[in-house]
């Protein structure tokens, strides 16, 4: 129920977030997952009249209340402005916040020795900072963790210009991809989807940035040796460029690559179609519950002694899933090549007698194909037994 003075409710839509913000409430909602959080303020009536949505926000900087939290009590730091109570998030938040106080008098929300302060979060500008002002305020929530405002920990500004909670970039870097397949969108800014990228954040991204490019590179090479990589030559210099961005987006969807425990490299494990073909209810489950010691790499889990590649070593050495015909990507029990699917159905398809698995060509979770050609185009043992398929990068368009 609303007072009878709000006689209209206005709803701001900001970086794909609606919001709805009374001095007594605020309500957040993001447009595309309806994700949504309500918070109510413990403003009384009196203090409604007199008090701005600006001079609020300082008022209650300077109050008794925690500046991450707004609980009370709460205790001083000495080397943070403001109040910071003794809870655990708090106390970590306030070791990594900036110890300035912006111009307009609001306390930097930034993090702490960076070379320039965080513009406002309340939109505070002055004069000499007229071009700095940020897309978001301190009432948005963070689009990362999408559970606590802005405000409520220190926050870094992208290049991109979106602003974040610090900790939340470092733990989505860190978390990496789910699921056992490599992917790359954590990498990327929630609101833009350019790259994260900001000086605390290097450290982390490089070694991820090189392992995309390695990725890509050899998506690219299988791109070509199926011959799917089409490029007109007359093209002007920035359609070729959009062009090869295309490629590089469709050779990295179309291929499944991951990576390897033991060399902590990538390898290549089938198409990605083949995970997708899988039910949803089994792709959850295989996405949250994998051993990542199990991911291994043909040449780290050799155990056929495959003839190396006199042009590419054991980089690119693939094996033959031993239930069906498919590109393994699981290595089990220290002599087991699994496909995901196999894997994933692994205590039934290793229950079976040899005499009960299906003949060439086999589909994944021993499913019988019908016709005579083999779905991997090579000829190999039957199914049961373990074998290399070889190097995967030179084998020709015919045989992948």
């Amino acid at each position: 129920m609303l007072k009878e003075e709000q006689e209209s409710i206005r709803v701001d839509i900001h970086e794909g977030c609606g919001r709805v913000k009374f001095y007594w409430l605020l309500a957040l909602a993001d447009c595309k997952t309806l994700k949504a959080v309500v918070e109510f303020r413990h403003v009384s009536s009196d203090q409604h009249h007199a008090i701005s949505a600006s001079q609020a926000a300082a008022a209650a900087a300077e109050s008794e209340t925690c500046r991450f939290c707004g609980s009370s009590p709460a205790s001083v730091d000495v080397l943070v402005p403001g109040r910071v109570c003794s809870q655990a998030d708090c106390v970590r938040y306030c070791r990594n916040a900036c110890t300035k106080t912006l111009s307009c008098g609001h306390f930097c929300a930034g993090i702490r020795d960076e070379q320039c302060c965080l513009p406002c979060l309340h939109g505070c500008v002055s004069e000499s900072e007229s071009e700095s002002v940020l897309r978001q305020d301190a009432d948005d929530m963070c689009m990362i963790c999408f559970s606590e405002a802005l405000s409520a920990a220190p926050v870094i500004l992208l290049r991109c210009g979106h602003a974040f909670h610090a900790h939340c970039c470092d733990a989505a870097l860190q978390r990496r991809w789910p699921g056992p397949r490599i992917t790359f969108a954590f990498m990327l800014c929630p609101l833009c989807k350019r790259d994260m990228s900001h000086a605390t954040l290097d450290d982390l991204m490089t070694p991820l940035t090189a392992l995309r490019d390695d990725v890509q590179r050899k998506a690219l090479m299988r791109l070509d040796y199926e011959g799917l990589r089409r490029v007109d030559t007359d093209q002007s210099l920035t359609s070729c460029q959009s062009t090869d961005d295309s490629v590089a987006v469709l050779a990295m969807d179309r291929y499944a690559y991951y990576m390897c425990y033991k060399c902590d490299k990538a390898y290549y494990g089938g198409e990605a179609r083949c995970e997708q073909a899988s039910s949803p209810a089994r792709r959850a489950a295989f996405s949250d519950d994998y051993d990542p010691s199990e991911l291994v790499c043909g040449a780290c889990s050799d155990v056929s002694r495959a003839q190396m590649c006199v042009r590419h070593g054991a980089d690119f050495l693939e094996y033959k899933c031993r239930y069906c015909c498919s590109v393994a990507v699981f290595f089990c029990f220290g002599t087991t090549h699994f496909c995901a699917a196999c894997h994933d159905d692994f205590q039934r398809v290793t229950s079976l007698a040899r005499s009960e698995l299906p003949r060439c060509p086999a589909g994944p979770r021993l499913t019988q194909l019908t016709g005579d050609e083999c779905p991997l185009h090579v000829q190999h043992p039957e199914t049961g037994e373990e074998f290399a398929l070889g190097c995967g990068v030179c084998r020709n368009a015919h045989t992948f």
